[in-house]
């Protein structure tokens, strides 16, 4: 099979995987209550952005181009009259009473709450039950954001002033849209989930979602200003549900590049991994034990990459069930480090023992990335009864490869 073919399969692959996620996570259902929830959030975002940025005089212009930089890339047809009115409502959150701006500064913290989960279960993880943890991060979103943003919006006016080109002042206007939307989309896949992201797939689905949201809102624009069917039906109130409409659909592409994120981050999609079965299981489990023995004995620990590496053949979530087993009948321990190592003695388990408990199938053949464990089954396949007496000691020396 040549490189264009793997990679033609590969790709099918993985959008066959990434569309079955984005049906089996219900993502457009969560791209609705995000659609909501950031509807009513909008309001105390503005008023702490405002706010932030009014205490510090060096971001005081800055301000105002960021208010109309979002506005104008970020909504399309609908931003001045949104922003028009943002700006009144905020103007009256500002002077409600300590109570009153706490009460509607939670619809903040309820926007973070539900993109969190939405995306951890999108990444098959739970969501952090360290409520210092989640206040951090949420703080730090609504608060140094607009900060970094702001800082971000200051220097571009600083280019944009000694650029002498005024090719290169089009270009940046052209593409800082797209590079901000790419940037924050690669801070959320990268912070959000309460797992370790690797950046390379952050970075792929952060710029594949930046890309989608530049083509939705130049296609969106098209479609209001061809099809004025709202503005007919509704009339003046034709913003809100063309607003909503559109909050709907970049969450959906948020969502969907955290959706293709977390797919590069598995490998059942690979065809490395689709010869692999189940039948091996045991195999698979006697090497990673064999793995650890050899460590243990050199006086070191086997860290979660270095396994990943060495079973690339298996599905990642195969391997991580076997992982959770030997670690549930305490087999293996975890240290404060995130690595592996022995944690039973091997001289004191037989091979019956570990085949018993796990209620695991024994193959005739061995897979050839697990070749070196056949003649341990052509053993079992005779009529005899030594071998499951044997200690894993026995085995795990008879078969072990370095």
């Amino acid at each position: 099979m040549n490189r264009v073919t793997k990679f033609g399969l590969n790709f099918k692959n993985f959008a066959t995987e990434v569309a079955r996620r984005y049906r089996d996570d219900e993502t457009s259902q969560a791209a609705s209550s995000l659609a909501y929830t950031a509807l009513l959030s909008l309001v105390p975002f503005m008023s702490v952005l405002i706010t932030v940025f009014s205490a510090m005089p060096l971001f005081e212009e800055a301000s105002q181009q960021l208010q109309d930089f979002i506005f104008q890339n970020f909504v399309p047809t609908t931003g001045e009259v949104v922003q028009s009115y943002l700006l009144g409502f905020v103007e009256k959150a500002r002077g409600l009473t300590v109570t009153m701006f706490l009460a509607v500064f939670i619809t903040s913290l309820l926007m973070m709450h539900t993109m969190e989960k939405a995306l951890n279960r999108i990444f098959d993880t739970r969501s952090t039950t360290r409520f210092t943890r989640k206040l951090m991060m949420y703080w730090a979103v609504l608060t140094m954001g607009p900060l970094l943003v702001g800082g971000g919006m200051a220097l571009s006016s600083l280019v944009f002033e000694y650029a002498a080109l005024a090719s290169v002042k089009g270009l940046l206007v052209e593409f800082l849209p797209v590079l901000s939307a790419a940037v924050a989309f690669f801070l959320i896949y990268l912070v959000v989930p309460n797992r370790k992201i690797k950046w390379k797939h952050a970075m792929i689905g952060a710029l594949f979602a930046a890309i989608c949201f530049e083509l939705a809102k130049q296609g969106f624009k098209l479609y209001v200003s061809s099809i004025p069917s709202y503005q007919q039906v509704y009339g003046a109130l034709a913003t809100v549900p063309l607003f909503l409409i559109w909050m709907f659909l970049s969450w959906n592409i948020i969502l969907l590049g955290g959706t293709i994120t977390a797919t590069l981050e598995t490998s059942r999609w690979r065809l490395r991994v689709q010869q692999y079965q189940t039948d091996q299981r045991l195999l698979l489990v006697l090497d990673v034990l064999s793995q650890l023995k050899q460590a243990s004995q050199q006086g070191q620990t086997v860290s979660h990459q270095a396994i990943s590496d060495r079973y690339s053949f298996v599905p990642d979530d195969e391997l991580s069930a076997q992982m959770a087993w030997l670690q549930t009948h305490q087999y293996i321990t975890v240290d404060h480090q995130g690595d592996y190592l022995l944690q039973h003695d091997t001289q004191t388990v037989t091979f019956r023992q570990l085949y018993g408990t796990g209620g695991f199938k024994i193959p005739v053949q061995a897979s050839q990335h697990l070749a070196h464990y056949q003649p341990l089954l052509d053993r079992y396949w005779q009529p005899a009864e030594g071998l499951l007496n044997e200690t894993l000691e026995q085995i795990i020396a008879d078969h072990s490869i370095t």
